[in-house]
């Protein structure tokens, strides 16, 4: 890939799921499911002030808080659209806005990952490739826990000893 051809204003991530739709889209709209690929613990909070349960679907004008598995950093965002077993979109952080979609294709479910800028947000040309690089890791990740079990983000060690070795 040449610089000119990676777009600075949004990704995509794409995967292929050996498992039906519904169970897939229950990892992307469920408190619970983000936790099993993505991070360490969510809480989705309704419009009228009640915790989403943890195998709850989450609805549109949700507000949660993701938590890091193993940091100490948290994110906030509000879900902006559900689509029954097709979609969520939902900001993260105060400059991005996160689409996933799931979409049966040849006894298959296709996971698709999109990321770009909110209209008003500054562009952060490092908080984007970092997202760009951190979202192929946990897309992988969902795929690695759906089909065989295994979860590959590290909860054991400090990063920061990851880091300096």
């Amino acid at each position: 890939m040449t610089e000119k051809n990676f777009n600075m204003n949004s990704f995509h991530h794409s995967i292929y799921l050996n498992k039906p739709v519904s169970e897939v889209y229950k990892y992307a709209a469920t408190p619970d499911g983000f936790t099993k690929w993505f991070i360490g613990e969510s809480e989705f909070i309704s419009g009228g002030g009640k915790r989403r349960g943890k195998d709850e679907i989450v609805a549109a004008g949700d507000n949660y808080t993701f938590r890091w598995l193993a940091k100490d950093l948290s994110v906030t965002g509000e879900v902006l659209r559900v689509s029954d077993n097709s979609s969520i979109l939902f900001t993260f952080g105060s400059s991005f806005i996160v689409t996933i979609t799931v979409k049966e294709d040849n006894d298959r479910t296709l996971f698709t990952l999109t990321q770009e800028y909110s209209k008003s947000a500054e562009p952060n040309e490092f908080a984007h490739i970092n997202c760009c690089v951190c979202w192929a890791f946990f897309v992988t990740n969902l795929k690695s826990v759906l089909e065989y079990g295994n979860d590959l983000r590290e909860t054991q060690a400090n990063s920061e000893e990851l880091v300096n070795r």
